[in-house]
């Protein structure tokens, strides 16, 4: 009788296994499809050196030999290493700020909603949209500066400035998006700890910094080095409102590999750029897992 009863229980188990299964077979085909080969193909296209024109002809290293002495790849990466040293510390200290006013204010909703907003609009829409507001002879900001007797600003043709107006819109367009984490970090915190603390006699300034922040250090060290992570993979903000200038003060390595690619039609030397990104993107990618890990 038990050994029925085992047996129909593997059944069961079997065909929800099969069930469930055959619901994520399209799901995981796509992935297969539009992820994963796409990924082998291009660590595989990086020995090669291919075009359309000339077809494919296998190289080895050369690509990699090619990658590291080239200055203009180099510059690319340390323009997108000032552009997360800019904007990784300026997305926390915003979201934070964000976070206290939607958790402590009484128009708590209407802030969500407008902070929120700009992480729904597509980066092309908002390339447009600051190219607009920030153009250096029609720009609304200029306009606006020009009637206060100020002098206007070449927001995205100096190359001193560019990279800086660069970081304002990314700052504007992702800081709603982890005010979220964050929002839910601070709900997450035992109200207990503040009604202790103001028993003994703390202020506001003191409960956010030795409650707040100290509870919040996993959600802040996540965004972190997601915000990392996607600086590395920016493309479209900097194809939209700079196309890499003025000269290359914002070229970054998103945009360099779509040049390489797409305007030089070089796509092995191209592929061995992203093989290089993927390498140091799933570095930060197990930080990110070992810290999670370990709060």
């Amino acid at each position: 009788m038990s050994r029925t009863i085992n047996s129909e229980r593997k059944r069961n188990t079997l065909r929800r296994s099969f069930t469930v299964f055959l619901f994520l077979l399209p799901s995981l085909a796509l992935l297969l499809v539009f992820v994963l080969w796409p990924m082998i193909y291009s660590m595989v296209l990086s020995f090669y050196e291919w075009s359309p024109l000339k077809g494919a002809d296998f190289t080895g290293l050369a690509n990699y030999k090619k990658l590291f002495g080239d200055s203009l790849w180099w510059e690319s990466v340390w323009n997108t290493l000032y552009y997360i040293v800019l904007n990784v510390p300026l997305i926390i200290v915003a979201s934070l700020g964000m976070a206290v006013l939607v958790t402590h204010t009484k128009l708590a909703k209407l802030f969500r909603g407008i902070f929120f907003m700009p992480t729904m609009l597509s980066l092309v829409a908002t390339g447009i949209a600051w190219n607009y507001l920030l153009g250096t002879n029609n720009g609304a900001v200029n306009g606006l500066l020009d009637i206060l007797g100020i002098e206007p600003v070449k927001w995205f043709t100096s190359g001193k400035i560019a990279m800086i107006s660069i970081v304002i819109v990314t700052v504007w367009r992702w800081a709603g998006y982890y005010m979220v984490m964050l929002v839910a970090g601070m709900l997450d915190i035992s109200e207990q700890y503040y009604e202790a603390a103001s028993l003994e006699g703390a202020g506001p300034w003191q409960k956010f910094r030795y409650i707040t922040l100290p509870e919040l250090k996993t959600v802040i060290v996540f965004i972190a080095l997601m915000s990392i992570i996607g600086s590395f993979q920016e493309f479209d903000l900097f194809y939209m409102i700079t196309s890499g200038g003025p000269g290359t003060s914002t070229y970054v390595t998103g945009y360099y590999m779509y040049q390489t690619a797409f305007s030089s039609m070089d796509m092995g030397y191209a592929s061995a750029m992203s093989v290089f990104l993927f390498v140091v993107i799933l570095v930060f990618t197990i930080l990110q897992n070992r810290v999670t890990k370990s709060e």
